[in-house]
């Protein structure tokens, strides 16, 4: 896992359209569990979130073009270092469980 400093959105834009999968924590979106189940089996992807108080609705918008599924972490509103820590260990069950269902299936 590699955690990058913040940067603009602009700056941004390119690695989300680069990479086949990316996360766009923001508030009012669906729950992250509810997407998983439909994204792809990639190893690698971008998690993005933040700042305090949550995205603007044209910065969704650009990293949305760009491709991030915004995700959410339900009706309580979390500070920036909770929610990513909340969704990483959310991505990270839901992976395991994930890998031990393919390996059932082999």
């Amino acid at each position: 896992m590699l955690l990058n400093p913040p940067i603009q959105i602009t700056d941004l834009q390119p690695a989300v359209s680069q990479s086949k999968l990316a996360f766009l924590a923001s508030a009012e979106s669906p729950p992250v569990l509810s997407i998983l189940p439909k994204s792809c089996n990639e190893e690698r992807g971008l998690l993005i979130v933040g700042p305090e108080g949550d995205f603007t609705e044209k910065e969704v918008n650009v990293l949305k073009s760009a491709g991030a599924v915004p995700v959410g972490l339900g009706p309580c509103r979390l500070r920036v270092e909770t929610a990513t820590v909340a969704l990483l260990s959310a991505l990270m069950l839901w992976s395991d469980a994930h890998r031990q269902e393919i390996l059932k299936c082999s």
